[in-house]
């Protein structure tokens, strides 16, 4: 999931791998795209910068 609508190259992956990933062009401060209970683990990374302070509940409250 990304604001951005830049994904990598994924001309370096094994096919099998390759075919089991996809990209969501979405913005997480009007709400995941995804349903409830959706993913067993998720990772969050370098927000500080692009999440402001007020949304940081918000954002892992939907993600947990």
């Amino acid at each position: 999931l990304d604001i951005v609508p830049l994904h990598p190259d994924m001309g370096h992956l094994s096919p099998d791998v390759a075919k089991r990933v996809s990209w969501v062009h979405a913005n997480f401060l009007e709400g995941l795209p995804f349903q409830n209970e959706e993913f067993d683990f998720v990772h969050i990374k370098r927000i500080a910068r692009g999440v402001p302070e007020n949304e940081w509940d918000d954002l892992f409250e939907a993600s947990s």
